[in-house]
């Protein structure tokens, strides 16, 4: 199975080439980098998501390097997006430099280790989750499914994904569910309202999130939307599963949840809306209490087995 939102960023000899998510599914079209100004404008208006927000950021650390220190792109891109904790992935080069690496050896070693840790994860989801798996979804890792889905085949576990619309960028019926059909993966689309009237009626066994952030006590931050589910999962006795990586010590009040522009919510509809009173915090945060188990990313050091 394959899908281009699996690696949406790519890097080139003197450029960064990411994939335009904002215009899936209707156009398959490719953004050229070739300055740290246009990273973050990509970054900024959403051209990319989650792990291409991550391979943008560290295909920066190579192709700028000899201009702008890691500490500064880091700095640079939390500005952007401060839900997201581009610190860690800093931390992790610098101590892969510390050992003699340099910044591209250790952008291609956590890019391929951690390929193969997110299929290692999906192959430990898969052997929990229920046989049928009717899998409740908001905005994921790109590719995760699919290699969940894969995993579950292996193990002749029937699955259906039920893929939530995801406000008000909907990431979930332009990306996941796209993503999902490209493959001929079975999947319902759902507005996001649909949540609860569809785990009454017993459609739903499971539910499967991403996680922007993750604390050691198993709260994470993910798209706003997730704290919904989550709620809902607890009073209909539904697994919550959110998809973990790299999670700190940390207080999660302490986590600034990146606010967008108010248009943005009326981003589908013609016409100016800029004089109009709305509110769209991009992320919500649900504490450990509601999360059933946290499907965590193994650490970069065990990455590095699968060099």
């Amino acid at each position: 199975m394959k899908s281009p939102l699996l690696f949406p960023v790519q890097l080139r000899d003197k450029s960064i080439v990411v994939l335009d998510e904002t215009l899936l599914p209707f156009k398959e079209e490719y953004i050229t980098v070739t300055t740290l100004n246009e990273a973050l404008l990509v970054l900024g208006e959403m051209k990319t998501r989650s792990l291409g927000q991550v391979l943008l950021f560290l295909y920066c650390c190579v192709l700028f390097e000899r201009k702008v220190s890691i500490d500064e792109i880091v700095h640079r891109f939390k500005e952007k997006r401060p839900t997201f904790d581009f610190a860690v992935l800093g931390e992790i080069l610098k101590i892969q430099i510390e050992q003699d690496l340099t910044v591209k050896q250790a952008v291609g070693n956590f890019v391929k280790g951690f390929d193969a840790l997110r299929r290692a994860r999906a192959k430990r989801l898969a052997e929990i989750l229920p046989c049928p798996a009717h899998i409740l979804t908001i905005c994921n890792v790109n590719g995760e499914l699919i290699y969940l889905y894969e995993e579950l085949r292996k193990l002749n576990k029937p699955a259906r994904f039920i893929v939530c619309e995801t406000r008000p960028y909907l990431q979930g019926s332009r990306l996941t569910f796209w993503e999902l059909r490209k493959n001929n993966i079975c999947c319902t689309l759902i507005c996001d309202s649909q949540a609860a009237g569809i785990m009454k009626a017993k459609g739903v066994n499971c539910v499967i999130t991403g996680a922007d952030r993750a604390t050691i006590k198993g709260d994470v931050v993910n798209k706003i939307g997730t704290y919904s589910l989550a709620r809902l999962a607890r009073y209909f006795n539904i697994p919550f599963y959110p998809l973990t990586q790299y999670p700190r010590d940390i207080d999660v009040a302490s986590i600034e949840i990146e606010e967008r522009p108010k248009p943005e919510v009326f981003m589908y509809l013609d016409g100016d809306f800029s004089r109009i009173d709305a509110l769209y915090p991009s992320f919500d945060i649900t504490k450990a209490e509601f999360v059933t188990r946290c499907i965590e990313l193994e650490t970069y050091n065990e990455a590095c087995r699968y060099q």
